[in-house]
């Protein structure tokens, strides 16, 4: 049976600082079937310029230790999957602190070997997403993380634009990275709405990253890119959908269609009514969807018949066994 698709809350920083904003959140995720939720734990004095952009929106976005801690034990008392992104050792030797059930690693720090190198070490699941990556750091990053002996390893197809334009998605890429790094893949949508998401299962992908919010219309942070509670909740009914619709790639027939296999295949039947005695040939046999042809002979075999002589009277449309020839 084919992976079921592990999907994701992308929170961020949608809590906008906000720890009873963000609790509310998971519990909006857990509720519209979300397998696990993400948030973003980025001290904005370890990762950015003062003065630059991200400085400012994760400076009034962040949440601190204990509310982290607190958002992590919420998020198990819902029984949902919690983890995040570090973009900093420092932070991540706390946050490791709480269990989290996976490292992601955004495309911005996909050749942060050190950190990568760091996080590796526990063991959990590492999610690299893709973007602005070129091959060979996607590469060395999933050889950084196999060298400490950890092979549990996602790769994300991801475009680093927000939105991003649905011919720049590129799901192709999905079956690609499967080839390629024969690991888990999936895909980390900037999209707007759903369609992507769940187109991606056909590509292949069996983990599904989406943003999640609970306003799409607030300013700033990644509300624009981001689902409501109700809008994921289908995403993900039609991601199920789409697994049933995919289903494997076991090359032997299923029940149902070998249910109608003998009522719907090709078998060779007398064309007309055909005395004992008389040689079989093309005028006096056809092939046709017949009855009972579980005992019946293939169209293949018409050219070992023809020549051969009739062992019985046959009626027009009686299919044609190994006991009517010799």
């Amino acid at each position: 049976m084919k992976k079921k698709v592990f999907i994701i809350a992308e929170i961020g920083i949608n809590h906008e600082g906000s720890i009873k904003k963000c609790l509310y959140l998971i519990k909006k995720a857990k509720l519209a079937g979300a397998d696990a939720v993400k948030l973003q734990t980025i001290s904005p004095e370890n990762n950015y310029v003062e003065k630059s952009k991200s400085f400012k929106i994760f400076n009034k976005g962040i949440l601190t230790p204990d509310e982290t801690k607190k958002a992590f034990n919420y998020a198990k008392k819902c029984k949902i999957k919690i983890f995040t992104t570090c973009g900093d050792i420092e932070t991540a030797k706390w946050v490791e602190k709480l269990n989290p059930a996976a490292w992601k690693i955004s495309s911005g720090l996909i050749h942060h070997i050190p950190l990568i190198s760091y996080l590796s070490k526990f063991k959990r699941t590492m999610i690299l997403s893709t973007g602005i990556a070129k091959y060979d750091e996607i590469e060395k990053a999933i050889k950084t993380i196999k060298k400490t002996g950890n092979n549990k390893i996602v790769v994300l197809q991801c475009t680093s634009n927000y939105p991003v334009k649905f011919e720049n998605i590129n799901l192709s890429k999905i079956r690609l990275y499967k080839k390629k790094f024969k690991c888990d893949v999936g895909f980390s949508d900037h999209s707007i709405g759903s369609d992507a998401a769940f187109l991606s299962v056909a590509a292949g992908a069996t983990y599904l990253e989406k943003h999640f919010t609970l306003d799409r219309k607030r300013e700033s942070f990644d509300h624009r890119i981001s689902l409501e509670p109700k809008e994921f909740k289908n995403m993900v009914i039609k991601i199920r959908l789409a697994e049933k619709i995919m289903g494997s790639e076991n090359i032997k027939l299923n029940r149902y269609n070998l249910k109608v296999r003998n009522n719907l295949k090709r078998i060779i039947v007398a064309k007309k009514d055909i005395e004992k005695g008389i040689k079989f040939s093309q005028e006096n046999l056809s092939i046709k969807r017949g009855f009972n042809p579980k005992n019946s002979l293939p169209p293949i075999m018409i050219y070992k018949i023809i020549g051969k002589k009739s062992l019985k009277s046959l009626k027009k449309d009686t299919n044609l066994t190994y006991s009517h020839f010799r």
